[in-house]
């Protein structure tokens, strides 16, 4: 598992490489009651940011396989336009 908070360039490399793995959009603070689980492919967390200029910052992305996102993060909702 990897955790991008500041380095927007970072997470879109990631995406590059890992179209197979899984990502968890989240605010700042983790708050368990506000965790969405994507597959890396999914167009709500890949390439252009529909606000602002980008993906890091007010949120963040903690990137894996589902299983182990799903493990540490059980509360995570699975997305509802890729999963």
């Amino acid at each position: 598992m990897q955790r991008f908070t500041e380095d927007s360039g970072a997470y879109e490399h990631w995406l590059a490489l890992n179209q197979d793995q899984y990502v968890i959009n989240a605010e700042r603070s983790l708050n368990p009651d506000n965790l969405m689980l994507h597959r890396a492919s999914c167009h709500t967390i890949n390439g252009t940011p529909a606000r602002g200029t980008t993906w890091v910052g007010s949120y963040v992305k903690v990137v894996g396989t589902r299983t182990e996102l799903e493990h540490e993060h059980p509360t995570a909702r699975a997305c509802r336009h890729c999963l």
